[in-house]
């Protein structure tokens, strides 16, 4: 959230959020509430990009929400960023092939950003949504992390290492290798999986105080190592699989973002499984090439 003297971070603030909320209208009351404004200054900044058209007004009910402006300036930004739209296109066929939730997220600001998402989750456990933000700690974004060098992965497993025994750590500093070996990442359902999943949902309103990370710790703190990584798809059991990821490269060799797909039916074969992760491969690595991506030598 920006500071209150900076009016640059507010516009920012604001458009976050509405971003994460793009078919919901709201008061000037609600903004400020929510992003952390004074009445006073929320109506400047919701005034000024009400009159370039940033934002819309509706007059009856006084309410903010995305203005025509921004679909000129969403639109510029998948033009450049074109992987998004081949990403959607592909992920669409994906969900329905294999009637599962798929989405693409990115890294910002060390935070895991959901761009598109396609098909619907069999469960509300784990809901994906369009500009919803996560921690990037242990074990969400694994796929972002594992392609980086030696020091990303030892301050990203630093995040978590007071909160893991060390047994679970020592699995999670294995799973690195493994999942650049297979070129997927995989994890099980278990008893803290689906609450972690939710508790780490990072409404942009939400404050990220220290209750708020001792929350996000504790419950990665209660993953079971086959919840953090599935080395052996045969372990998954009854409780079935979680999340497969696959990453998505840029020419210079880099992880721009990562496929996943969410709400695989349960108790599936180990065949089935690994049908579901070499179809997600073969998807990100489709659009890899048609963005003339690369993966980089392991």
């Amino acid at each position: 959230m920006a500071e209150p003297s900076n009016p640059t971070g507010r516009v920012i603030d604001v458009l976050n959020f509405l971003a994460a909320h793009p078919t919901e209208t709201f008061t000037l009351a609600e903004i400020s509430r929510h992003v952390g404004l004074s009445n006073g200054s929320a109506h400047r900044v919701l005034t000024t990009m009400a009159g370039a058209h940033f934002l819309s007004r509706n007059e009856k009910h006084r309410t903010y929400s995305l203005g025509m402006a921004m679909v000129a300036i969403g639109q510029a930004a998948v033009e450049k960023h074109r992987g998004i739209e081949i990403a959607r296109r592909e992920i669409a066929r994906l969900a329905v092939e294999l009637n599962v939730q798929c989405s693409a997220n990115t890294v910002v600001d060390d935070e895991i950003l959901v761009l598109v998402k396609e098909g619907t989750a069999q469960s509300h456990l784990g809901l994906t949504r369009v500009g919803e933000r996560r921690p990037l700690v242990p074990p969400m974004g694994i796929c972002h992390v594992a392609w980086s060098g030696e020091e990303i992965i030892k301050s990203y497993v630093g995040k978590a290492t007071p909160h893991l025994s060390e047994e679970v750590r020592q699995h999670l500093l294995a799973a690195f290798p493994l999942v650049r070996r297979r070129g997927y990442a995989m994890a099980a359902n278990g008893p803290s999986s689906g609450h972690s999943r939710e508790a780490t949902v990072l409404p942009v309103d939400q404050i990220r105080d220290a209750a708020y990370w001792a929350s996000v710790f504790e419950l990665v703190g209660h993953l079971s190592p086959n919840e953090i990584q599935l080395f052996d798809a045969a372990d998954a059991g009854a409780n079935g699989i979680s999340t497969i990821s696959a990453p998505v490269f840029s020419p210079s060799g880099q992880v721009i973002f990562q496929l996943v797909i969410t709400g695989l039916p349960g108790a599936l074969s180990v065949q089935k499984i690994e049908r579901y992760a070499q179809r997600l491969c073969a998807v990100a690595a489709l659009i890899t090439s048609e963005t003339h991506g690369r993966r980089p030598n392991d």
